[in-house]
């Protein structure tokens, strides 16, 4: 059993990145979405992860993200190397913690991409940089899938703003499964089903992927939440909590 130091690794850096988008703001007209959304039951979930006892959840929600968006809309399943967000990165982030790496996705054209230590970028296959849960050295080059490449990213609201529920809502069905920072607690850890509305307010430590929402569930409707502790965590590695 990891402890809560070791599964959460999600730290705001010292310095925000700059340029980022900012998805445009719901209209009224646009609030009419379904009571239940699930993107497991339309084929758009890749398998659950496992990130054993290294605080590299930043890097599983930035990867899971982007797997489930090439599922989705270019109807390819496939597993992309966290631990070469974890060894590559040159942001300082790795078992003792990180913040979003979808820069590390982003083609060559985009002003905002970033490299790894042999000035590479794009995503790499599990199959040639396998995880291992640790601060691994680089030794790169490694191949990169160019094509595999996410055209843009941005936030949902403002980078450190949680965002209204509508807002994540039309994200989640216009683009798919998106990823979140959560404050995660003891009783998260101990999760083994149910609707999850053990939340204390306090500064995120974790970071995960939203797949779907049910507003039937828990006091005002509650998310489907996507970790990355492997399927013997909660609901076969999945949550349902409530909003806020």
């Amino acid at each position: 059993r990891y402890s809560l130091e070791q599964l959460c690794g999600m730290k705001k850096p010292d310095q925000l990145p700059t340029g980022t988008s900012v998805m445009p703001a719901l209209t009224s007209s646009a609030t009419n979405f379904p009571s239940y959304f699930d993107w497991r039951e339309l084929g758009g979930v890749t398998p659950i992860r496992n990130q054993g006892g290294c605080g590299s959840c930043w890097a599983f929600a930035t990867v899971g993200a982007l797997e489930c968006n090439l599922k989705i809309r270019d109807g390819i399943t496939v597993d992309l190397s966290e631990q070469w967000l974890v060894s590559c990165n040159n942001s300082g982030f790795g078992c003792n913690g990180g913040w979003w790496a979808h820069d590390y996705h982003l083609p060559l054209s985009h002003p905002e991409v970033r490299f790894d230590d042999c000035g590479d970028y794009a995503p790499v296959f599990e199959a040639d940089f396998p995880y291992t849960a640790s601060d691994d050295p680089c030794d790169c080059p490694y191949p990169h899938q160019y094509d595999l490449c996410i055209n843009d990213w941005g936030y949902i609201s403002e980078e450190l703003n949680v965002a209204p529920v509508d807002d994540i809502k039309r994200a989640i069905m216009m683009y798919g499964p998106v990823s979140v920072s959560v404050y995660v607690n003891a009783a998260f850890q101990n999760y083994t089903g149910g609707v999850f509305n053990a939340c204390s307010d306090e500064e995120i430590n974790h970071a995960i992927v939203l797949v779907g929402w049910d507003d039937t569930l828990g006091t005002n409707g509650c998310w489907i939440l996507r970790n990355s502790w492997g399927t013997n965590w909660g609901e076969n590695g999945y949550m349902y909590i409530e909003y806020g």
